[in-house]
């Protein structure tokens, strides 16, 4: 979840420069950042803005990481040493 966490973080800096939102107001950088991934559309080309460009493929990224599938995601937390037993979740 660390890795979800710091590719949405890094979406919201992206979108506050980008837009010229205060960083400090959350809840706004929050709600722009929902209506900015579910309005992402994966099939859309690239913008020529470098900015631009950087935000799709963050938003690109960063849905592919939330729409992982959970043995999948199970997986990468393995590849990256961080195994734990269902048993331990309590």
């Amino acid at each position: 979840m660390a890795e979800l966490e710091t590719k949405r973080a890094a979406v919201a800096d992206l979108l506050a420069r980008i837009e010229g939102l205060d960083p400090q107001n959350r809840a706004v950088l929050d709600q722009r950042v929902e209506r900015a991934v579910d309005g992402f559309d994966p099939g859309a080309p690239e913008p020529n803005d470098p900015a631009r460009a950087d935000l799709h493929r963050l938003l690109r990224d960063y849905r592919d990481l939330r729409d992982l599938p959970a043995d999948r995601a199970n997986v990468r937390l393995a590849e990256k040493g961080e195994v734990f037993a269902p048993e331990d979740d309590a």
